[in-house]
């Protein structure tokens, strides 16, 4: 059996220590925990850690007194704690998690951009990892601007396989359907844990931060959009259908999983990153969302990454094209 040094356990209590004061001053759900409970049973279940990976029962104990479903922590940038209640909610009845896992993974169902019947511009946006924000967001508005030139007049985002993740460019890339004005936000339990979402000249703004791409489109902000979303439809994904909410001429279908929170991200040590829910989505007009992304109509999709003809498209094509 391996020696641990003193020095080694104050390091690991020292990092335990960090991500509590992380969760008690910044998580959305922190007055549901008696933390004094809470932290002595964490440092019971941590007794005998000799690692940081054997913390996982601490940290996992802690995410589940908070009830956050969509905190993560990461050790060497893989998961090592998470809390899943292990109960489906009525609203996520016919949940897959191998398709769940598909999305999850990139694959199939990947960005794509047509014109359907000569004048419906079809943006299916999944998820976007960390990476070059202005190559991601180009990319996105390049096809946006080739659909207006063709002749797209009303559009279809198709968000039903956006499984979260990177938020900033798959909005810039839209900016020029969404329009200018304030685009919502999201609420925490202080004004200082609150996030401002707007778009300026046809800029997002996540809380001050842009990523300043010129707008190459025409504007296209006063047209019609049908907005498909899903039990996949996670996280930042979740987060663009709510910016999508409030805007005129909008209409949304299929209600989506219910990770309906801004995350944090947190740097403990060099190998140790937390993610907690800091504050629950907010459109335009001041609704807070906190279990899901409501949508005017439920309809049943059939999942294939090949049919732009199944029912819930073509059910916002109606929709799209009635005068």
């Amino acid at each position: 059996m391996p020696c641990v040094t003193k020095a080694q356990s104050n390091h690991l209590t020292a990092e335990l220590d960090s991500i509590i004061a992380v969760a008690r001053t910044s998580s959305v759900y922190r007055d549901r925990v008696n933390w004094k409970q809470a932290i002595d049973s964490m440092h019971t279940l941590s007794a005998e850690a000799k690692s940081f990976p054997e913390l996982a029962p601490a940290l996992n104990y802690m995410l589940e007194a908070l009830g956050d479903e969509h905190g993560r922590i990461f050790y060497n940038n893989q998961v090592i704690a998470y809390y899943y209640s292990g109960q489906l909610k009525e609203h996520q009845s016919g949940f897959d998690p191998m398709l769940y896992g598909q999305v999850q993974s990139g694959q199939p169902y990947t960005f794509e951009a047509l014109l359907l019947k000569d004048h419906i511009g079809y943006i299916r946006m999944p998820g976007l990892p960390m990476g070059d924000n202005m190559l991601m967001a180009k990319n996105i508005q390049d096809k946006v601007c080739e659909l207006t030139e063709k002749g797209a007049d009303r559009w279809i985002i198709d968000l039903r396989y956006n499984g979260g993740g990177n938020m900033n460019p798959m909005v810039e890339g839209l900016t020029a359907i969404l329009g200018d004005g304030s685009v919502g936000g999201a609420e925490g339990l202080t004004a200082a844990d609150n996030i401002i979402w707007e778009i300026r000249d046809g800029d997002f703004y996540n809380d001050g931060y842009t990523i300043l791409l010129p707008e190459e489109c025409r504007d296209a902000s006063g047209q019609r959009v049908a907005v498909l979303t899903s039990l996949y439809t996670v996280s930042s994904g979740e987060a663009l259908a709510v910016i999508f909410k409030g805007r005129a001429q909008t209409r949304f279908w299929c209600r989506t999983l219910g990770m309906i929170t801004g995350t944090s991200w947190d740097i403990i040590s060099d190998s140790v990153t937390m993610s907690i829910s800091t504050n629950f989505y907010q459109d335009r007009n001041g609704m807070v969302y906190r279990n899901y992304v409501d949508v005017d109509e439920e309809i049943q999709s059939i999942h294939s990454p090949e049919m732009i003809d199944e029912p819930c498209i073509l059910r916002a094509m109606a929709w799209i094209e009635k005068d």
